[in-house]
């Protein structure tokens, strides 16, 4: 075997070896980026919630009330509830339903929408230090 058969070799032999784990590294750096936007994103829509639609959809609005009454007391708090899709929310914004009024895009701009959405749909995961 020639010497530069075998630098040869052992270049691909590394490349076998390490590709893979810089690949894993590069992927969990990534997820972890991935993790810390979302996590952004969930406590901004926090606050626009609270700002926004905290007069009526935190405890003791009247957005709860009428919630409670409608769909039962399990359901009232729109920041617990685990059924809630982006999509619903946002329609139910821009059109109203009951007696909620629908929101225009001066009210609340379809960028502070998909993060209010974003954290009333957050996962599981995401519950306990978003509330």
């Amino acid at each position: 075997m020639s010497a530069r058969f075998r630098i040869l070799a052992a270049a691909l032999f590394a490349i076998a070896v390490c590709a893979p784990a810089v690949a894993v590294a590069g992927a969990a750096a990534r997820a972890g980026r991935v993790a810390d936007e979302d996590a952004s994103r969930i406590e901004q829509g926090k606050t626009l919630f609270h700002a926004k639609c905290g007069y009526c959809h935190l405890e003791g609005g009247t957005g709860t009330t009428m919630l409670g009454k409608r769909l039962g007391k399990d359901r009232a708090l729109l920041e617990d509830r685990t059924d809630l899709r982006a999509d619903y929310i946002k329609h139910v914004v821009r059109s109203g339903i009951g007696s909620m009024p629908r929101h225009n895009r001066i009210e609340v701009p379809d960028s502070e929408l998909d993060l209010i959405a974003a954290y009333l749909t957050r996962p599981a995961s995401a519950r306990g230090a978003a509330k």
